[in-house]
């Protein structure tokens, strides 16, 4: 940390720890997002085969034409239920779209900041 005379942090120093700080946030941003991404899909997936009646509502439509759900379960789930839970998977993916988004924008920023930042 670069120091003035009276050992005080100068703003110029205080700007380049942040500017490095984001850096390194904004460089391994991509790959946390990826693996956000592919344990959300992951999930989805292994819900589809493993618990469909969470996330397909055309498996809880053939159970309820068939008679294999019970009346507590069907006025439960119905359809909503397997609509809602994909809805917040979507949101989580949106969600990480936005993030990344917003730290592509920081970089750029970060980049004219440390341009123009004096030597």
């Amino acid at each position: 940390m670069a120091n003035d005379k009276r050992g005080k942090t100068t703003p110029r120093s205080e700007m380049r720890q942040i500017i490095s700080r984001r850096r390194r946030l904004i460089r391994v941003w991509p790959a946390i997002a990826l693996l956000l991404a592919a344990v959300t899909v992951g999930f989805y997936s292994w819900a589809f085969f493993h618990q469909p009646i969470l996330v397909n509502p055309l498996h809880v439509l053939e159970l309820m034409q068939s008679g294999n759900l019970d009346s507590a379960t069907q006025a439960l789930l119905a359809v909503t239920a397997p609509m809602l839970f994909l809805a917040v998977g979507l949101l989580v993916l949106l969600l990480l779209a936005f993030v990344t988004a917003g730290l592509v924008s920081e970089g750029r920023l970060m980049r004219v900041l440390e341009k123009n930042l004096p030597r």
